[in-house]
């Protein structure tokens, strides 16, 4: 259970993170008027680049990540 219990450790951190840049994300933008869409390219940069790593290292491993996830449950 160990691993498990690092998966659930890195996804929450994760997490934190995420949260904390979308608060910095949208402070940057509406009081210190940086652009939506400078902020917009880091998220793209960092959206793509998560996207492309979920399917290089699924490909590596012969799994599909993708498929692990029920998508139309993100909606809640």
């Amino acid at each position: 259970m160990e691993e498990r219990q690092t998966v659930d450790y890195h996804l929450q951190q994760a997490l934190i993170h995420l949260d904390e840049a979308v608060n910095q994300s949208i402070e940057v933008v509406i009081h210190q008027h940086i652009s939506q869409k400078e902020i917009g390219q880091k998220w793209e940069y960092f959206l793509a680049h998560f996207y492309q790593t979920i399917r290089e290292k699924g490909r590596q491993n012969k799994v599909n990540l993708l498929h692990w996830i029920t998508f139309p449950r993100l909606r809640h």
